[in-house]
């Protein structure tokens, strides 16, 4: 790496991932331009992973610690790291070659710049998928300014975060002194659907995101991701909102918004409870609603959800 550029250390947590982190390791290893280094936080894995990753011993960094949580982990790695940026990235995803090289360009070039979040792509045994950018509403970057690949100076990016939420941790590229600044990522999210997006709300709030268009990242999809349950990913963000309007400082200009997005989140909560024919959470969902929705469709919900149990089920799977 050239000593004048600016320099990026990768931090990446991982727990039970031996059967994956062989690859994340290797697509990491493999830049165009190198990383700095590359630490790895193995969270108290009880499988193969430390087996894997002394077969990089020499090229890769390991901190095992007991087992404390994904945003614990994160920490730690940058606490430990040299670099003046952060680079994170999960266990089970691949950057590809060039994004070293890419991040560290636009970083030569702006020189005040504190965090950049990439696009990528999903993956699984059945290939790839479109990239995540390309699902945002058409006025997702409007009044932003666009240089090359990297849009910046994007209006209102913690409202459209609330209608869209593209920044994922996998390929976030952080000042470290941002990082530590902002408190880093909250460990009490530990097992909370959505969990980096409190982080991404206080990050969006301190400094002035970049987002770079070109899908630098690989995000695997398979059995063991968290985010295939799509109530306890709802279910996460609501929590996590709540807790931004109570402990974010720049939360309450955006009370409204923030508000109208729980609500939302939480009719989506109960519909898709209701149509698992989990109950108990489509009724907490309901009894949490500021608005309601008129239509004949929600009326009939919430008239089944009255009834007792044992008449409920059976109408229930009528509607199905």
């Amino acid at each position: 790496m050239d000593s004048t550029a600016p320099s990026i250390t990768l931090v990446i947590p991982t727990f039970n991932r031996g059967n994956l982190i062989a690859a994340t390791l290797d697509s990491a290893i493999a830049q165009a331009v190198s990383f700095l280094e590359i630490i790895v936080v193995d969270d108290g894995s009880r499988d193969d992973t430390a087996a894997v990753l002394a077969l990089y011993a020499g090229r890769v960094q390991v901190i095992t610690v007991a087992n404390g949580g994904v945003q614990r982990a994160r920490n730690i790695g940058v606490a430990a790291a040299r670099g003046e940026f952060i680079v994170l990235c999960d266990s089970d995803d691949l950057l590809e070659p060039g994004y070293v090289a890419a991040m560290q360009a636009w970083l030569e070039a702006h020189p005040g710049c504190d965090s950049v979040y990439s696009n990528f792509v999903t993956f699984d045994e059945q290939g790839v998928h479109a990239d995540k950018f390309a699902g945002a509403p058409v006025t997702f970057f409007a009044g932003a300014r666009r240089d090359g690949a990297f849009w910046h100076a994007i209006p209102d990016l913690y409202r459209r975060t609330l209608a869209y939420q593209p920044l994922f941790p996998s390929g976030s590229l952080i000042r470290r002194s941002v990082y530590t600044a902002i408190g880093g990522y909250d460990p009490q999210f530990n097992g909370v659907g959505a969990e980096d997006y409190e982080f991404t709300l206080r990050l969006i709030d301190h400094t002035d995101i970049v987002l770079c268009t070109t899908p630098l990242v690989r995000v695997r999809k398979h059995a063991g991701n968290d985010s295939t349950d799509n109530i306890r990913q709802v279910r996460g963000c609501v929590q996590i909102l709540e807790f931004a309007l109570e402990k974010h400082p720049g939360a309450a200009r955006h009370r409204a918004a923030i508000l109208e997005s729980i609500d939302v989140r939480r009719l989506d909560i109960f519909n898709g409870a209701f149509a698992r024919g989990t109950f108990d959470i489509a009724a907490d969902a309901l009894a949490r609603l500021r608005m309601r929705p008129a239509n004949l469709k929600f009326q009939v919900k919430v008239m089944l959800m009255k009834l007792p149990a044992f008449l409920r089920r059976p109408l229930w799977k009528m509607t199905q």
